[in-house]
C-alpha cells in the first residue's frame, strides 16, 4: 500500500511539472550516472552540423543534463533546451529564409506609399544619421528586426521561463561584453534575446542591450563553452567544434579574407584554450566541414548528416553513456495554446513621438478575437516600415486580472530622426549622350505625433534642382495628408526630327505645388495637386523647328491615382504598379493655355523559379492640340523603344507596350545579377489625327542588370525596327521621364 502511494505521488508530480519528465526519463536507468553537458560552438551556417549531432545523440539515447552554446550553437542549443527535438529544429531551419532574416529591409509591399514614391529618386538607398551637427551611423549594418521576430516566434512557448534552469534542459548562452571584452554567461531573462545577443557579430549586427550591457557575439570570448557546462555541473562534456579553421596563405587573397582571418584568430585561440581542458572522459566531436563557410546558409541542411556521422565515430565511447529508452517526449508547454489564444487587450509601448493610434491602426489583431500569429507578424513589419523605429517587437502577455493580450514594443532609431542621403546617377548611350546627377537630401521625419516629414533635396547635373517638401498627415491614423512643395529647376531638353538631333532647349524657373491626398492602404493612394510654375525656355543649340514660347507658364490641377504592390521597383518578381493622372490646365489657374491630359501606366510582374516576367503598358492622351511643348510625352531609351536614344520621340499623345523577361544569375543577396531581354511597341503623336496602329514603332533589347547597394545598374543593347541601335549604361533610374 505504501509503495502504491509513492508511485501515485510521483505520477502526480510529473503530470504537474513537465520538467520532471525529462529528469525521470534520463534518471530511470542509472540514478547515480555522471551528469553530461553538451557544449556547442559558434560557426554560422556551419551550425547545421549541430542538428545532426542532436539527431545522433537522440538515436543513441544519450541523456543530456546541461547545454551551453555560443552564437549558432546558442541558437540550436536554445531551441533544444526549450523542448524541440532535433527533427523539429531541422524543420524550423529549413523553413527559415536566412538571407531574408539577415536583412532589416522591410517588405516593399508593406512600406508606406510615401516611401515607395521616394524609391524612384536618384538617391543611394542607404542613409546616415545627422543629429546635433554630427554624422551618426547605426551600431550594426543589421538591426536584427526580422531575427528578433523569428526567435520570439519559435521560443514563445517558453517566454515565461525566466530562469534557464527551468527549461527542459538547463541552458546557458554565451555573449561578449562589447565595452570590456569579458565573457557574459546568460542564465535568465528572455531566451529569445539571449540567443540573439550570442550571435550578434560586431559591425554586422547591432549589439543587444541587456541589463545595461552591450552584448555581441560570444565567439570573441568563448566560442566553445566547455567551461560553462562544467560550471553548470557536468561531469562529462560532449564538445562539438564547428568553428572555422585559420585560412592558408593561398586563401588570403582579398580584404574580406583578411577580415575573416582576423575573426578566426579571436575565435580559434579561445577555442583551443577550451579544448585543452578536455579530459579522457570527455568526447570531442569534430564534423568535417572543409569547404563550407560560416555564411553559406544555403547549405546549412546539407551539414546535418555530417554532424550525425561525426557523432557516430564515437559510438563505442558514447555507448557507455547510453540511457534506457526514454518515454514519449511531451509537447512544449504553451505550444498547444497558441491556436486558441484570445486577445483581450492590446498594449502599445511606444517611445517615439508618433501617437499610438498610428501603430494601432496597422495591427491586424482586434480585441476579443483569436490571435492570428502570421497576421500579427505581418502587422509588426508594417509598423517597422513606418521608417521611424529601430525595432518593433511584440509579446503575448497576461495582466493582473488574468486577461491575455498583445503588447507591442516600438523603439525609435538611436541615430534618427535627422538623416542625410547622397545620390549618384550616370547614363551613357555611347553615341555622345552622357548624363549624370549628383546630389544629396536632408530628411527630418517624425516631426510630430502625426508623422510629419520635412525633406530638402539638391541635385546638379542632368537636372539642376533644389526642392523643399513637407509631408504632413492630418488625421490620427495618417490616412489623409497635405504636401506643399517649393522648387527651382533647370532641365535640358533635346529635340529630334526624323530621328536626327536638331536642337537643345534649356528650361528653368521656380515652382510650387500644394497637394492633398488619401492613403487607402500601404499599396494605394489618391492625391489632388495644384501646381504653379513660371520659367524661361531658351534655345541652346540649333533650331527646334517648332514655335517655342520664351515664357513657360504652368498652372494646373492634377488628380493622381497610384497602386504599388511590387516587391522591387527595378527587378520585380511579384506585384503590380498602376498609376494614372488627369491634368486640367486653365488660364485662370496660371497656365498659358487651356488643355486637358490623361495618362495611365501599369506594370505587372510574375515569377517562376529564377525566371521573371514584366508586362508594361502606358498611354497618354491630350484632349486637344493646345498642350504646350513642356507637357509633351517622350519615348526612347532602354525599355522605352530601346533602339532609340533617350527621349528621341516627343508628342502630345503616347502609347507603349513592352514585355521584359529576365533570369537571376547568382545567389548573392546583396548584389543580385540578372540577364534578360525586352520587346517593345509604341509611338508618340503630335496631333490626334496622327494616332494609328500603322505608325507604331518596334524595338527590343538584351541586358544585364544588378541591384547594387548604390542603386540599380544596367548594361543594355537596343535595336529598333529601322535598324537604329543604341548601347546603354545606367547607374540609377533608367526610366526617369516627364518634362519640366
Amino acid at each position: 500500500m505504501q509503495r502504491w502511494r509513492i508511485y501515485l505521488m510521483a505520477s502526480l508530480l510529473v503530470a504537474l511539472n513537465p520538467h520532471l519528465l525529462h529528469a525521470a526519463n534520463t534518471e530511470e536507468a542509472a540514478p547515480d550516472r555522471p551528469k553530461i553537458g553538451l557544449a556547442l560552438s559558434g560557426g554560422g551556417a556551419r551550425g547545421g552540423a549541430h542538428i545532426g549531432v542532436l539527431k545522433a545523440l537522440e538515436e543513441l539515447h544519450i541523456p543530456i543534463d546541461y547545454i551551453a552554446g555560443t552564437s549558432m550553437g546558442a541558437i540550436i542549443g536554445g531551441f533544444y533546451a526549450a523542448g524541440y527535438n532535433a527533427e523539429e529544429i531541422e524543420q524550423i531551419v529549413a523553413e527559415t529564409d536566412w538571407m531574408d532574416a539577415f536583412s532589416d529591409q522591410a517588405d516593399r509591399s508593406g512600406m508606406t506609399m510615401r516611401k515607395k514614391e521616394l524609391d524612384a529618386s536618384f538617391l543611394i538607398p542607404h542613409r546616415v544619421g545627422f543629429n546635433k551637427g554630427k554624422i551618426q551611423l547605426p551600431l550594426g549594418v543589421i538591426e536584427g528586426q526580422k531575427l528578433d521576430q523569428i526567435f520570439k516566434r519559435v521560443l514563445r512557448p517558453v517566454k515565461d521561463d525566466d530562469d534557464f534552469n527551468d527549461l527542459r534542459i538547463p541552458f546557458r548562452a554565451v555573449a561578449t561584453d562589447l565595452v570590456t571584452g569579458e565573457e557574459v554567461v546568460m542564465r535568465s531573462g528572455s531566451l529569445a534575446q539571449a540567443v540573439r545577443a550570442s550571435m550578434s557579430i560586431p559591425g554586422v549586427f547591432a549589439p543587444v542591450v541587456r541589463r545595461d550591457r552591450m552584448l555581441v557575439d560570444g565567439g570573441m570570448a568563448n566560442n566553445l563553452p566547455i567551461s560553462v557546462v562544467r560550471d553548470m555541473g557536468a561531469d562529462i562534456v560532449i564538445a562539438v567544434d564547428i568553428s572555422s579553421p585559420l585560412l592558408t596563405r593561398k586563401q588570403i587573397d582579398s580584404v574580406l579574407a583578411v577580415s575573416e582571418q582576423l575573426t578566426n584568430f579571436l575565435t580559434r585561440r579561445n577555442t583551443d584554450a577550451q579544448l585543452a581542458t578536455l579530459g579522457p572522459e570527455d568526447v570531442l566531436v569534430l564534423p568535417v566541414l572543409v569547404d563550407v563557410t560560416s555564411t553559406d546558409f544555403k547549405r546549412v541542411l546539407d551539414l546535418v548528416p555530417i554532424g550525425y556521422d561525426a557523432v557516430m565515430e564515437h559510438h563505442d565511447r558514447l555507448a557507455q553513456l547510453t540511457n534506457s529508452v526514454p518515454g514519449p517526449r511531451e509537447p512544449i508547454p504553451g505550444m498547444e495554446e497558441q491556436s486558441d489564444y484570445v486577445v483581450q487587450f492590446i498594449n502599445i509601448d511606444n517611445a517615439s513621438v508618433l501617437n499610438d493610434d498610428i501603430i494601432r491602426s496597422r495591427l491586424a489583431v482586434k480585441e476579443g478575437e483569436v490571435l492570428d500569429v502570421p497576421a500579427l507578424e505581418q502587422s509588426i513589419n508594417h509598423i517597422y516600415s513606418l521608417d521611424v523605429f529601430q525595432s518593433v517587437t511584440y509579446d503575448l502577455v497576461r495582466n493582473e486580472a488574468g486577461e491575455t493580450g498583445v503588447e507591442v514594443n516600438a523603439v525609435p532609431r538611436a541615430w534618427g530622426p535627422n538623416y542625410l542621403q547622397f545620390g549618384l546617377e550616370i547614363s551613357d548611350d555611347f553615341s555622345g549622350n552622357t548624363d549624370f546627377s549628383v546630389g544629396a537630401a536632408y530628411t527630418r521625419n517624425a516631426l510630430n505625433s502625426l508623422g510629419g516629414e520635412m525633406r530638402v533635396e539638391v541635385a546638379i547635373g542632368r537636372e539642376d534642382k533644389i526642392e523643399f517638401d513637407f509631408y504632413q498627415p492630418i488625421d490620427k491614423i495618417a490616412r489623409w495628408f497635405v504636401e506643399p512643395r517649393l522648387s527651382w529647376k533647370r532641365e535640358v531638353i533635346n529635340i529630334f526630327e526624323d530621328d536626327t538631333f536638331i536642337s537643345q532647349l534649356e528650361v528653368s524657373g521656380p515652382g510650387a505645388t500644394i497637394g492633398i491626398g488619401r492613403n487607402f492602404s500601404s499599396t494605394e493612394l489618391v492625391r489632388l495637386d495644384y501646381s504653379y510654375l513660371k520659367g524661361d525656355a531658351d534655345v541652346v543649340i540649333g533650331d527646334p523647328g517648332i514655335l517655342i514660347e520664351d515664357d513657360v507658364d504652368i498652372g494646373e490641377l492634377v488628380l493622381h491615382y497610384r497602386h504599388d504592390s511590387l516587391d522591387d521597383l527595378w527587378f520585380p518578381r511579384t506585384g503590380s504598379l498602376i498609376a494614372g493622372n488627369y491634368r486640367v490646365a486653365r488660364e485662370q489657374l496660371g497656365a498659358a493655355s487651356d488643355y486637358d491630359q490623361a495618362y495611365a501606366a501599369g506594370v505587372w510582374a510574375y515569377t517562376y523559379g529564377k525566371n521573371s516576367g514584366q508586362l508594361s503598358l502606358q498611354g497618354g492622351y491630350s484632349f486637344d492640340d493646345d498642350a504646350p511643348f513642356e507637357r509633351w510625352f517622350e519615348l526612347g531609351g532602354f525599355g522605352r523603344l530601346s533602339g532609340l536614344v533617350p527621349d528621341q520621340l516627343a508628342g502630345r499623345n503616347v502609347a507603349l507596350a513592352s514585355l521584359a523577361l529576365y533570369r537571376r544569375l547568382n545567389d548573392v543577396e546583396v548584389f543580385p545579377v540578372y540577364a534578360g531581354f525586352t520587346l517593345e511597341a509604341g509611338n508618340v503623336w503630335v496631333l490626334e489625327s496622327d494616332i494609328g496602329f500603322d505608325s507604331l514603332r518596334y524595338s527590343g533589347s538584351v541586358f544585364v542588370g544588378a541591384n547594387t547597394p548604390i542603386g540599380p545598374l544596367y548594361l543594355a543593347y537596343g535595336l529598333s525596327d529601322n535598324n537604329d541601335s543604341a548601347i546603354y549604361f545606367y547607374l540609377g533610374n533608367p526610366w526617369r521621364t516627364g518634362r519640366f
